[in-house]
């Protein structure tokens, strides 16, 4: 799992990845995540996930299979979305109050919704989602 992470900073540092956000572009006032010893862990049911971001700083979410965006036009206030295969890199540079944002998965079809929010008070540990 460290080595998808490791994947992601790799992507924000250049590779082909998704990105969608505000500008579409890489924001350079966002501290890189870091390595993490334990993943948060979450259990998708078809529930929406709630998703609670740290302003200026990385959070991946790992998927449990590769994803993409369910509609290319999706975007959070103030915060890139980078996609590499079943990682989701978030980059928030402000606040914002909760929003939808919708992944649909590539194997299985089905779609994961996340509704995330940004604040000061955010989480920066990463999320591993199962089903």
């Amino acid at each position: 799992m460290l080595n998808a992470l490791f994947g992601l900073y790799l992507v924000a540092t250049g590779s082909q990845a998704e990105v969608n956000g505000s500008g579409a572009s890489m924001p350079t006032d966002v501290r890189p995540m870091g390595e993490w010893v334990e993943f948060r862990k979450a259990r998708y049911t078809g529930e929406p996930l709630l998703l609670h971001l740290r302003n200026g700083y990385e959070r991946a979410v790992l998927m449990p299979e590769p994803i993409k965006l369910l509609n290319d036009s999706q975007t959070l206030p103030g915060c890139a979305v980078v996609i590499d295969t079943d990682v989701i890199g978030f980059f928030p540079t402000r606040t914002f109050a909760r929003e939808p944002i919708r992944f649909i998965g590539l194997q299985s079809g089905s779609v994961y919704e996340l509704r995330v929010r940004a604040s000061p008070e955010g989480i920066r540990q990463p999320l591993q989602i199962t089903r």
